[in-house]
């Protein structure tokens, strides 16, 4: 998915980034930067080849990048007169109304107020950072939009100087691209280090490991306790999944199953606030034995194959197939392990074998290259 979104953006960006000339004095690290952009077809210059790289970029030309780096399924292309009709904007010339009609749907980007979008205004660093960062899919939890600045000067993203200003220039905007596309610094050559950032990593920016993944539990128990209200639309008071959830969504909808109220909408949102929201893509798990921290267990019915209830796992199963979970919905609260209860635990053979009423399923969003290791077995350890 990653190779496709930066294909997309090489789109966008030949034809959002029209730029003339390299001026003389332009930094070196800007020239390398602008140079591999143009071999790989990023940037194509103006009919002259030029590239003026102390330039900037508009909003509206910033809408035209959003859209293609968003746009998977080329949906603009087949509905460009729907988007142009849809438009909000009162402001923004014929040619871009598709771009910033696409853009405020999917709330990518928003106007000033009074149908007004700015489209001639220059990209503020902020916003460029923010572009990139989303890009990246770089935890929501790590920075904010006032904050993008820094966190891709973290990164190692973003040129020193490049955040001063109330705009951003097409040089550092390619500095920029060139270093999030390629992972090199072109100022020194060496490999930029992006940790914490994409499909491997948790939302707090630590690798996937079942350790770090019971830490995130540890925290979210403390933001849902057990007791707090969980149940359905019709339950007065309840609490609902507000997180984004694309991925852990789509997991839920392939059992029919709500994203927003229930035992689904809980489990998917404790998945997404571990592993993300469209990261960290999740697959079925073949062996139960091998269910870690964060796995989405689904309680199946065996004679009419619906859904009975969904927990998430907090350990792995234990010498007698044993281990904790938390869920929501379960008589309308969430619930997580009673630290001072030995027992409690859920256990394979209550649903394998003949006779059974109910079997399980689990979806991990574990990457196939994170080894099962065991050493999350009685990870969430309770009684005395």
């Amino acid at each position: 998915m990653k190779r496709i979104l930066t294909l997309l953006l090489c789109t966008a960006l030949a034809l959002s980034l029209a730029v003339p000339a390299l001026a003389a004095g332009v930094q070196t690290e800007q020239e390398t930067a602008a140079a591999w952009l143009k071999e790989n077809g990023i940037l194509t210059g103006d009919q002259n080849g030029n590239l003026n790289l102390s330039s900037g970029l508009t909003r509206a030309e910033l809408a035209v990048i959003l859209t293609r780096l968003s746009d998977e399924t080329k949906d603009m292309d087949r509905n460009t007169a729907y988007y142009r009709t849809i438009c909000p904007f009162t402001d923004v010339p014929e040619w871009a109304m598709p771009f910033a009609g696409y853009c405020a749907e999917k709330k990518l980007m928003a106007g000033y107020g009074n149908k007004l979008f700015g489209p001639s205004d220059p990209v503020t660093p902020a916003a460029a950072c923010t572009v990139m960062l989303r890009y990246l899919d770089c935890p929501a939890s790590q920075w904010t939009y006032a904050t993008a600045c820094d966190k891709a000067t973290e990164l190692g993203l973003l040129p020193v100087g490049a955040s001063e200003g109330s705009s951003i220039t097409r040089g550092n905007i390619a500095v920029l691209l060139y270093r999030a596309l390629s992972g090199v610094d072109p100022g020194n050559g060496a490999a930029a280090t992006l940790l914490g950032v994409g499909d491997g990593y948790l939302t707090n920016g630590k690798p996937i490991t079942e350790e770090n993944v019971l830490e995130l539990l540890r925290q979210i128990e403390e933001d849902w306790p057990t007791g707090t209200i969980w149940g359905t639309h019709n339950t007065p008071g309840t609490n609902k999944n507000q997180i984004a959830s694309t991925e852990s969504g789509r997991i839920m909808r392939s059992y029919g199953e709500s994203n927003t109220y229930g035992c689904g909408a809980y489990a998917s949102m404790i998945s997404s606030l571990i592993f993300g929201d469209n990261i960290n893509p999740g697959r079925k798990l073949e062996d139960l034995e091998q269910i870690r921290p964060g796995d989405i267990i689904f309680r199946v019915r065996n004679e009419k194959d619906t859904i009975w209830h969904i927990t998430v796992a907090l350990e792995s199963p234990n010498s007698i197939h044993a281990f904790h979970f938390t869920d929501g919905n379960a008589g309308e609260i969430v619930r997580w392990p009673d630290p001072e209860n030995p027992y409690g635990r859920d256990n394979l053979d209550s649903y394998r074998g003949e006779g059974k009423n109910y079997h399980l399923e689990a979806w991990t969003r574990y990457p196939e290259s994170v080894p099962y290791t065991g050493n999350s077995v009685m990870g969430w350890p309770t009684g005395t």
